[in-house]
C-alpha cells in the first residue's frame, strides 16, 4: 500500500505529540514541586525556577497542541483515502470524509478526541491569560483532557480488531502501555528542560530544583516501567502469537525492534538512578552527575523518539495474531458500521 509509509508517519507525529501533551502534566503535577516550597524571597517571583518551568511547559504544551492537530487532521485524511480508495485529493472532499466519520469506528472517535482537542486548547488559553483559581482549574481540567486524549488513542489500535469478548480487556492494556510512555517519556522534556537551566547557572535555587525533580521523576520512572513491562509483555503474547512470529513476520520483527529499543532505555533509566541521582547529594559530584543526567535524558528522548516510529509502524501492520487466529472478524467489520461502505480489509488504520 503507497499510503501506509504516509499513514504510519501521521500515526507516530500524533503519538508523540500526545504523549509529549500527557507527560508535560504529569511533570506539572506529579514532579514539579508547587512554588510555595522555594526560599521565601522566590515565592510569587516570576524568575522562580518552579515559575519559569511552568511557563515553558505551557509554551511546550501549545507546540505539542499544534502537531496533535495537524497529525489528527493527516490521519484522518489519509485513513479516508485507505477507506475509499482513491487520493488523498479526492479522499477529503465532503462526502467521503462524512462517510468515515458517520459510519466507521474510526470515524466516531476521531470527532470524540477533536473535541477533546479542541477543549484543551480553550484549556491553555485561560491558563496562559487568567490567574490564582481560576489557572488552577484551567490546568487541572487540561491535565485530564490530556490524559483522555492519551488513552484513547488505544481505540485506533489492533485491540479494536479483536473478539469482542477479549476487546475491552485488550483496550485496557494498550490503555496501560500508553499511560507508561506518557509518565516516562512525554515527562523527560520538561526534566531535560530544568536539568540544562540548573547545568547552565551558578543560581542553588535551579540546582535545588532540579535535585527534586530528578527524584521524583525517579519516582515516576518506576511506577511506568512496570507500567510498560507488564502491558507490553500481554500485548506481545496476544497479537504475535508464538515466538516463531517474532521472527518470521514483519509485525514480530518490527516488536523485536521496539524490545530492543526500550531495553536500551531500561539500563540508561537504572543508570540514573542507581548511580548518578545519589551523586546529587554530594557537593563534589554534583555537577558532573547533573551533567551526566542530562546527556542520558537527551539519549533517552532520542531513543524513546526511535520506539514512536516504530510504534507508528506497527499500527499499519497486520499482527499475526490477526492474520492466523480463525473466526477473526475483518478489517472492514471493525471499521464499518453498514456493509456499504468501500473500506477495504487491508486499509483499515491500525
Amino acid at each position: 500500500m503507497s499510503d501506509i509509509g504516509p499513514l504510519a508517519v501521521a500515526r507516530a507525529l500524533h503519538i508523540a505529540a500526545t504523549v509529549a501533551l500527557a507527560g508535560a502534566f504529569a511533570f506539572r503535577f506529579l514532579v514539579l514541586p508547587p512554588a510555595t516550597s522555594e526560599p521565601a524571597d522566590a515565592v510569587g517571583s516570576r524568575h522562580a525556577p518552579a515559575a519559569v518551568a511552568a511557563r515553558w511547559e505551557s509554551t511546550w504544551c501549545s507546540a505539542a497542541l499544534v502537531v496533535a492537530v495537524a497529525s489528527w487532521l493527516g490521519w484522518l485524511a489519509l485513513t479516508a483515502a485507505s477507506m475509499s480508495g482513491t487520493a488523498v485529493a479526492q479522499a477529503v472532499e465532503p462526502d467521503v470524509l462524512g462517510t468515515v466519520l458517520a459510519r466507521t469506528t474510526f470515524g466516531h472517535l476521531w470527532v470524540v478526541r477533536s473535541a477533546c482537542l479542541l477543549a484543551l486548547a480553550a484549556c491553555l488559553v485561560v491558563a496562559r491569560r487568567g490567574d490564582g483559581a481560576r489557572v488552577t482549574t484551567a490546568d487541572a481540567l487540561a491535565a485530564c483532557l490530556a490524559l483522555l486524549l492519551l488513552l484513547t488513542i488505544a481505540g485506533t489500535g489492533h485491540a479494536v480488531a479483536g473478539e469482542p469478548a477479549q476487546r475491552l480487556a485488550h483496550l485496557s492494556i494498550d490503555a496501560l502501555h500508553l499511560l507508561g510512555a506518557g509518565a516516562w517519556l512525554g515527562a523527560l522534556v520538561p526534566l531535560l528542560f530544568v536539568l540544562g537551566r540548573a547545568a547552565g547557572t551558578a543560581a542553588p535555587a535551579w540546582h535545588v530544583l532540579a535535585g527534586v525533580a530528578v527524584r521524583r521523576f525517579s519516582v515516576l520512572g518506576v511506577f511506568a516501567v512496570f507500567l510498560l513491562l507488564g502491558s507490553g509483555l500481554a500485548n506481545a503474547v496476544w497479537l504475535v502469537g508464538s515466538w516463531d512470529a517474532l521472527g518470521a513476520t514483519s509485525y514480530g520483527r518490527l516488536v523485536e525492534a521496539k524490545v530492543a529499543l526500550f531495553a536500551v532505555i531500561l539500563v540508561i533509566a537504572a543508570v540514573n538512578r542507581v548511580h548518578l541521582t545519589p551523586r546529587l547529594e554530594l557537593a563534589s559530584t554534583h555537577d558532573r552527575a547533573l551533567r551526566a543526567l542530562r546527556r542520558n535524558a537527551i539519549a533517552e528522548l532520542a531513543i524513546g523518539a526511535a520506539v514512536v516510529c516504530v510504534v507508528g509502524a506497527l499500527g499499519v501492520t497486520p499482527p499475526p495474531a490477526h492474520e492466523h487466529a480463525p473466526g477473526m472478524r475483518t478489517m472492514s467489520s471493525v471499521t464499518s458500521a453498514d456493509e456499504g461502505d468501500r473500506a477495504r480489509p487491508e486499509a483499515h488504520p491500525r
